[in-house]
């Protein structure tokens, strides 16, 4: 963690998010609209990834996504939108920290994030950046 002090008071500086996170889905609802991905992030926060994304009108995904990293987790609201509907999708979103735990318990920050999805196996890499205070 890294305190500035500014009129008096001690303020947290942002602090830089890179990660690559490489996800493989676990389960899905049969009509495809939900899906659970296990899997590893490596950079800031490097560890294991679990997402619960939804998706609507095949474009439109929503979701949680939590890195158990070494000293805690930390806990995302995921918004992003497919650029196509192709076997090789690419898609783009925002990422908002909105908690997690241990060393990351009042972890705030937020987000970009690009990547690619297999529709086929629903395999995925994201690549994400951004910054955060705790």
């Amino acid at each position: 963690m890294i305190a500035l002090l500014v009129g008096g008071s001690t303020a947290l500086a942002a602090q830089p998010v890179k990660e690559h996170v490489d996800l493989k889905v676990v389960s899905r609802t049969a009509g495809g609209t939900r899906f659970v991905h296990n899997g590893t992030a490596t950079g800031t926060f490097a560890g294991s990834v679990r997402s619960r994304i939804t998706l609507a009108h095949s474009v439109v995904m929503t979701g949680v996504v939590t890195i158990r990293a070494r000293g805690g987790t930390v806990t995302m609201k995921v918004n992003g939108r497919a650029r196509s509907l192709s076997m090789r999708t690419k898609f783009n979103g925002t990422a908002t920290i909105t908690g997690g735990t241990g060393k990351y318990a009042h972890a705030k920050g937020s987000g970009q994030f690009t990547g690619v999805v297999n529709r086929s196996t629903w395999h995925a890499t994201i690549d994400a950046t951004g910054s955060f205070t705790s």
